[in-house]
């Protein structure tokens, strides 16, 4: 009985547990218009839509070298129904536009940290959008 008892107070606590980050995708790597769930309950998800790379050229001499802006749109059900967002984060933009940000969505804190774009330099040449993915690490605060 005792053993019992242990086995069930285990299963509690483990249940009670929550998780701080959030599984995406085991590479972490978010392609264009590609859609990854943050969060089961409430339902939460997110979507790499837009880019703009305006980074000094492979094998070019610029004077700055540039930045990428990408925006994310956060989609998610609350009592209230659906909302949508979009966040703005840059590599490249200082203060401007953060590489980083914490927010509140869907009745969850999350920490957003946007570590690379691929590809990592701008290719010499036009580039199309469905060229781009990023690593973005997403921890629940």
């Amino acid at each position: 009985m005792k053993k019992l008892y242990y086995i069930l107070w285990a299963g509690v606590l483990l249940g009670a547990c929550q998780k701080s980050s959030v599984d995406k995708k085991e590479e972490g790597v978010i392609h264009y218009k590609e859609t990854v769930s943050i969060n089961d309950v409430p339902p939460a998800s997110l979507t790499f839509f837009d880019v703009t790379d305006s980074r000094c050229p492979e094998g070019a001499n610029c004077l700055i070298a540039g930045f990428v802006q990408v925006d994310v749109s956060l989609d998610g059900v609350t009592t209230d129904g659906r909302i949508t967002n979009h966040l703005k984060m840059c590599i490249g933009c200082g203060d401007i536009i953060p590489d980083s940000l914490d927010y509140s969505f869907a009745g969850q804190e999350y920490r957003f940290i946007l570590k690379s774009i691929l590809p990592l330099t701008r290719p010499v040449g036009e580039v199309k959008k469905s060229d781009y993915a990023i690593s973005l690490d997403i921890k629940k605060k």
